[in-house]
């Protein structure tokens, strides 16, 4: 796994709940998901405020389950890099498509973070979730 995502504990996060609430740790400040409407190609978005981070999903464009996990940890990947970040962190950042080298790492790094939340389950939740990462 990736040091950004185990720095913040995340190796040990057996569910994306857990991985927001250990994200928010390391911020030092609640994090919350929730659901809106974010326009046309946009299926998540993070939002900085200075009292709290909000994950926006836009559950007309995101499935249940694990693409909604999947668009989630793409968000805290983009939150933790504005930890690690030596200039001033961004209000928000959008994830609308993967053609920036930036985004493809976000990306990866959000796949590696679902394929270890999986591993941590039961047997069958282990193949499932897995099984969509090949």
């Amino acid at each position: 796994m990736d040091d950004l995502l185990r720095a913040a504990g995340l190796d040990r996060a057996r569910s994306i709940e857990e991985a927001c609430r250990l994200v928010a740790a390391v911020r030092g400040r609640p994090l919350e998901v929730v659901e809106g409407d974010l326009g046309p190609g946009v299926s998540g978005l993070w939002l900085a405020f200075p009292e709290r981070d909000l994950v926006l999903v836009d559950a007309r464009q995101t499935l249940p389950g694990q693409h909604r996990d999947h668009v989630v940890a793409h968000e805290l990947v983009h939150v933790l890099e504005a930890v690690g970040a030596t200039t001033a962190a961004p209000v928000g950042a959008c994830r609308d498509g993967h053609r920036d080298p930036g985004e493809l790492r976000v990306e990866r790094l959000a796949s590696e973070l679902m394929i270890s939340i999986a591993s941590h389950g039961s047997s069958a939740t282990r193949l499932t979730s897995l099984e969509l990462y090949r």
